[in-house]
């Protein structure tokens, strides 16, 4: 595997804890009564992945001046507005943000398969991935000291 920069290894630590503790996972009411350590958390995040991959990941909002992916970590404030789970996209087809697997996660992923029949179907056959979620609660605190160490 190829060395990472610290910061970017203390990103890979903090996403691999978060994927493996589903019954501790992210509460939303946490979340929206911590908005400061949200925000702090995602800022820390995207701010360690621009500097270690300056070519691949931007905090950059402007569309002229960005290049590679955008990691806006502003959306993580009070009043702010965000596609959440299973919202249709506002693309052809009418795509719909899907949890995904981990294993799903690869180059030939195509968001625009997810539309809504097959996201019934998927639900049908596998369950509510975000489920978990709403019932587990996580603290962001020990995420941001790392992400300051």
């Amino acid at each position: 595997m190829e060395r990472q920069s610290p910061p970017t290894e203390r990103v890979i630590r903090l996403l691999d804890l978060l994927a493996r503790r589903p019954s501790e996972g992210l509460s939303l009411s946490e979340l929206s009564r911590r908005l400061d350590i949200s925000k702090a958390t995602g800022l820390g995040i995207a701010g360690a992945l621009t500097r270690a991959h300056p070519k691949l990941v931007t905090t950059q909002w402007a569309k002229a001046k960005r290049r590679g992916v955008l990691v806006d970590a502003n959306q993580n404030g009070e009043g702010k507005t965000i596609a959440s789970v299973y919202s249709v996209r506002p693309h052809d087809g009418g795509p719909v943000s899907t949890p995904l697997h981990w294993d799903e996660v690869t180059p030939d992923l195509d968001p625009g398969d997810f539309t809504m029949e097959v996201v019934l179907d998927r639900i049908e056959r596998e369950g509510d991935l975000f489920e978990p979620v709403l019932h587990g609660k996580q603290s962001l605190k020990a995420a941001l000291a790392s992400l300051e160490a």
